[in-house]
């Protein structure tokens, strides 16, 4: 049993974007925006989702947080639809408190199940309908901390203990697996007994998770364990360095200070071209997406079944509760 989660959600409603629908009461913007990063990253290649649910963990000084990235009809058995018709994806998850005091705590186990999860789909629930000049699309639902306990089936013995990445040890880098449900579950349990602050998102169906914040993954594209450079995660500022008197760091000539200042530029003009790529292949996708679901809508009758129940002829809004 932990001392307390409370329930943090991240989705799309009816008719607004995606957001931060519910948080803990105590999140500060800092921890809103930690927050944001990880869950975000894990709703990457979202087209790769259906039937593969995203297990993370991301760990700092002051909160561990545990939750999936997964389709709403993986979640609770039902497709749930936006106002333009696009199946919806969700990230729903717990957060909880740390303190010096508290030590390691029970966490969801690793599971094809994703039952300890569902019913924070409610969450979605009393903000489906709002529209962008509501009040309630401005601030997220905050959540209260309170004891649960998860079931926790004992793993079987394993021969090896994967070695996980940390903070601490190499900031810079991530470790990548490969997606076995056998070793997710190994890597899972080793993140959830550490107390180092640290980072894993597993069951990735494609390829590594772009600019992510994660310093641990498990795709299925990766054949054998290997170490990645982080990409757009340079902004952390070296290690301070004795310098002569002509002001450049004494075990470095100019030309290789001029070097290391070029190729840092290089890296920079690299990552932000890759930030503009991957936004400018969302937009597409986006845009397809709403043809496709506009051309759909136009050839389907009106009877089709949306989210478990039938359209209303007299309806214009959509309500899946």
């Amino acid at each position: 049993m932990s001392e307390g989660w409370a329930a943090i959600v991240y989705g799309r409603t009816y008719h607004l974007d995606f957001r931060l629908i519910t948080v803990p009461h105590n999140f500060t913007p800092e921890d809103s925006n930690w927050a944001s990063q990880h869950i975000v990253a894990t709703t990457q290649q979202a087209r790769n989702l259906a039937g593969s649910p995203r297990w993370s963990l991301f760990r700092n000084a002051r909160f561990c947080i545990v939750g999936v990235t997964t389709t709403v009809k993986d979640l609770i058995g039902h497709t749930a639809k936006d106002d333009r018709g696009r199946p919806l994806y969700i990230f729903v998850g717990y957060a909880a408190q740390l303190s010096p005091q508290q030590k390691k705590f029970d966490l969801p186990a690793y599971s094809p199940s994703l039952s300890n999860f569902e019913l924070l789909y409610q969450e979605i629930k009393p903000v489906w309908l709002v529209k962008n000049y509501d009040t309630q699309s401005r601030q997220p639902r905050t959540s209260q901390y309170s004891p649960l306990t998860f079931h926790n089936p004992e793993l079987p013995n394993f021969h090896y203990a994967p070695t996980l990445n940390f903070y601490a040890r190499q900031p810079l880098k991530t470790y990548v697996w490969p997606n076995f449900e056998h070793q997710n579950k190994l890597l899972w349990h080793i993140a959830s007994q550490t107390l180092e602050p640290t980072s894993i998102c597993l069951n990735i169906k494609g390829k590594a998770l772009v600019n992510s914040p994660f310093l641990n993954l498990s795709s299925e594209q990766v054949e054998r364990f290997k170490i990645i450079e982080r990409v757009g995660d340079r902004h952390q500022s070296p290690p301070p360095q004795f310098t002569n008197s002509l002001g450049l760091p004494s075990d470095s000539s100019l030309s290789q200070k001029i070097s290391e200042r070029a190729k840092n530029d290089l890296d920079l003009t690299l990552q932000q071209a890759t930030k503009m790529a991957v936004a400018s292949q969302e937009l597409i996708n986006h845009l397809t997406d709403s043809n496709q679901s506009i051309e759909k809508q136009q050839e389907q009758a009106i009877e089709e079944p949306e989210f478990g129940f039938k359209k209303k002829r007299s309806s214009k809004d959509c309500d899946w509760f």
